[in-house]
C-alpha cells in the first residue's frame, strides 16, 4: 500500500515535468522509445551501422532483465509505447517473455522492427501477436527479388518477409507499418514499393535516405554507395506526387527539405521526430546506446548552442526542453549548414545535410528558402495531426 501511494504521488511529478495534461503547454516530446535488445542479427544487410561486429559475431547484446529493467525505466519517465529493434528481434528466444512484459506493465502499444524472416512461420508470427504485439514494422529494402536479396545477402529473404507480411495482415489488431532504406541502388525504384504495399493499407512508409554514421560510415561493400540527395530528392518527388493520396502518410527521413520542395509535409528531420508519435526518445536513445556520461556530456554541449540554434515555439514541459537540449547537440554533430542554409528561412528547423555526406558530394546544389525565418519545427506537419500529440492539444 505503501509503494501505491509513492507511486500516485510520483505521477503527477512526472507529468508535471513532461507537460502532460497541462493545457497551455503546446510542444511534447515523444512517448516512444526504442528498445535495441542487442546487436545479432540473422541478415547482412550493406548498408547496415554494425554490419562489422555482426559478421565479427562481437554484436553486444542485453540478458532478459537488463531488457525489462530497460522498460520499467522508461515507463518511469510517462513512456508507454516501445519499438523492440536490434539487430533483428526474432531471433531472441526471449521475444515472446518481454513481450508479454511490456503488456503486463501497461505499454500500450509494443512493436518490432523486423526483417520478417522469421514470422514467415505463421505460428510463430500469430504467437507474438497473442502475446500482445499490436503494431509491426517491416524492412523491405528492395522491389524485386533480387534487389532485396542484394541488399540483405541473406538468399529467401525476399520471399520470407512478404510471406510474413500475408501473415500479420490477416491479424487486424496489428498496426502494419513499413520501412524501406533509401540507397544508390534502389532510389528510383520506389512506385514499384508503393504499388508493392498499397494493398495492404500500412499505417505509415518510412522511405530512410541512407545516412552514413558508426561502422556504415567506412563501409567497404561497393553495393551501397552515397547517392546524391540532388537525384534522390527528384526521384522521391516523383513517387510521392503519384501515390501521396494512396497512403496515409508518408515520412521522409533525413532529406532537407529544399530536396522535395512541394513536398515538405512528408519531411521528417531531426526536429521533428523528437515530437512524432512513431519516433524515440532521444534520452533514452542516446544513454541507453552509449551511456549516462555521453548524455551529460549532450546536454553540458547543447545548452551552450540551445539558445541560438533550436526552434521555438510556445511553452513546453521541462522534459520536452531536456530533449530538445540534447537534440541540439545531435545536430551539431552530425550535421552541416553549408554556406546557402545561412540564407535559408528553414534553418532553424532543418539541420542541413550529414557531415559524411558533405565530404563526399561538395557540389550539392542547396536551393535555400525565402521569407521570414520559421521557428516550428511542426509547421508543415499539420495535415498529420494524428502523428503528433502537439498538433492535438
Amino acid at each position: 500500500m505503501k509503494i501505491y501511494k509513492r507511486k500516485q504521488k510520483i505521477v503527477p511529478l512526472i507529468e508535471k515535468i513532461r507537460g502532460d495534461g497541462t493545457k497551455d503547454i503546446v510542444r511534447r516530446s515523444t512517448r516512444r522509445f526504442v528498445m535495441q535488445m542487442g546487436f545479432a542479427c540473422n541478415a547482412r544487410c550493406s548498408f547496415c551501422y554494425y554490419l562489422d561486429s555482426i559478421k565479427a559475431q562481437t554484436t553486444k547484446d542485453f540478458s532478459t532483465n537488463e531488457v525489462k529493467s530497460r522498460f520499467r525505466e522508461a515507463k518511469s519517465l510517462g513512456i508507454d509505447q516501445v519499438d523492440i529493434s536490434g539487430g533483428e528481434p526474432t531471433i531472441r528466444p526471449d521475444l515472446l517473455e518481454i513481450i508479454k512484459y511490456a503488456k503486463d506493465i501497461g505499454f500500450v502499444k509494443i512493436c518490432i522492427i523486423t526483417n520478417g524472416i522469421r514470422l514467415a512461420d505463421e505460428k510463430y508470427a500469430n504467437s507474438l501477436v497473442d502475446a500482445g504485439l499490436n503494431d509491426i514494422l517491416f524492412s523491405t529494402h528492395g522491389t524485386t527479388k533480387e534487389e532485396h536479396e542484394n541488399l540483405v545477402n541473406i538468399s529467401g529473404s525476399f520471399d520470407r518477409i512478404w510471406k510474413a507480411v500475408d501473415n500479420i495482415s490477416k491479424r487486424k489488431e496489428v498496426e502494419l507499418r513499413f520501412n524501406m532504406t533509401i540507397t544508390n541502388l534502389n532510389f528510383e525504384h520506389c512506385d514499384k514499393l508503393f504499388e508493392k504495399i498499397k494493398p495492404y493499407a500500412p499505417s505509415e512508409v518510412n522511405l530512410l535516405v541512407f545516412n552514413p554514421s558508426q561502422e556504415a560510415t567506412n563501409t567497404s561493400d561497393e553495393k551501397v554507395r552515397f547517392a546524391n540527395y540532388n537525384q534522390i530528392g527528384d526521384a522521391l518527388s516523383k513517387s510521392i506526387q503519384k501515390y501521396k493520396d494512396q497512403f496515409k502518410v508518408i515520412n521522409v527521413r533525413w532529406m532537407p527539405y529544399c530536396m522535395l520542395k512541394g513536398h515538405e509535409e512528408h519531411v521528417r528531420t531531426m526536429w521533428q521526430k523528437m515530437y512524432e508519435d512513431k519516433e524515440w526518445d532521444p534520452y533514452l536513445n542516446i544513454k541507453h546506446n552509449l551511456g549516462i556520461f555521453p548524455v551529460v556530456g549532450a546536454f553540458i554541449a547543447g545548452l551552450v548552442v540551445y539558445p541560438f540554434r533550436a526552434p521555438r515555439y510556445n511553452k513546453r514541459g521541462l522534459y520536452t526542453k531536456f530533449n530538445e537540449v540534447l537534440s541540439t547537440y545531435r545536430q551539431l554533430h552530425y550535421y552541416k549548414h553549408l554556406k546557402p542554409c545561412s540564407e535559408c528561412s528553414l534553418k532553424k528547423i532543418c539541420p542541413g545535410l550529414p557531415k559524411d555526406y558533405v565530404e563526399k558530394f561538395d557540389k550539392t546544389e542547396l536551393k535555400p528558402y525565402s521569407g521570414e525565418v520559421i521557428q516550428d519545427p511542426l509547421h508543415f506537419c499539420k495535415k498529420y495531426e494524428h502523428k503528433f500529440t502537439s498538433l492535438r492539444l
